[in-house]
């Protein structure tokens, strides 16, 4: 099984087949690392099919009845979506055993294995160049919104063609839009602001230790991106941005 390098700072894009696993190590153990799963098309769920996903569960007459622009927006590629997959699990941390799904509530990856204490996060959105302007820096700043764009397009030169072609899609077909990450290892506590229903969210270090991993299962054909998170003004990576790695294992 070939180790692979996401470097520091940067991101990397694997193809993971449906029933093979994806290994993600926090090899240094203070590294987050965003994580997206973008679909590929499949003979199973067809944009073609009109039961799913753009009509699901139609009757003969549901169909005419949605507008065009609807279903423009409907037929946009499929990616791991966070919001949807706290919908489906009703808690906001994933655990082993549970399903994350996409933005069409259709299954994607199923988290398998969790050597670190579990603590991840689904509700931050990944750093981009506006949150280091924010955030004081000036000039250029990796972000791990630009390194998703930046592995896919390195994806898509090195895939097979039928592959390439798709990944070097969803950037276009998704307007730029980078979906909110599955921010593996990064420690997002949600905080009670005294005794009323006040609730806030608190940036702090990762509590993993060095080789903490966690696998993922394809549930169908996907595109896995991580970025070793650039993150240096807050203590998310302990203000230490180093590498991480995977494995991709059938």
């Amino acid at each position: 099984m070939t180790t692979q390098t996401v470097p520091a700072r940067r991101g990397a894009a694997a193809l993971v087949r449906a029933g093979q696993s994806i290994k993600i190590i926090n090899t240094h153990g203070n590294q987050v690392v965003d994580t997206w799963a973008f679909a590929l098309p499949s003979a199973s769920i067809s944009s073609t099919d009109i039961s799913a996903p753009l009509y699901p569960n139609a009757t003969p007459d549901s169909p005419a009845k949605y507008s065009e622009t609807a279903n423009t927006a409907a037929s946009a590629p499929e990616y791991m979506s966070m919001c949807h997959t706290r919908a489906t699990l009703c808690k906001v941390t994933p655990a082993v055993g549970d399903t994350l799904v996409s933005q069409k509530r259709a299954p994607m990856v199923q988290l398998v294995e969790d050597t670190s204490p579990g603590v991840h996060d689904t509700l931050i959105a990944a750093c981009d160049r506006w949150r280091y302007s924010e955030l004081g820096v000036t000039g250029y700043h990796e972000s791990c919104t630009d390194n998703c764009w930046d592995a896919l397009e390195k994806l898509g030169g090195e895939a097979e063609a039928s592959v390439a072609e798709v990944v070097k899609g969803f950037q276009a077909k998704l307007a730029g839009r980078v979906p909110d990450p599955f921010n593996l290892f990064m420690n997002i506590p949600v905080t009670q602001e005294g005794s009323g229903a006040k609730r806030g969210l608190s940036f702090e270090a990762p509590v993993t230790k060095e080789g903490d991993y966690v696998v993922l299962k394809a549930l169908r054909d996907v595109v896995v991106v991580m970025s070793a998170c650039p993150q240096d003004v807050l203590t998310i990576n302990g203000k230490n941005p180093v590498d991480a790695h995977f494995q991709v294992s059938s």
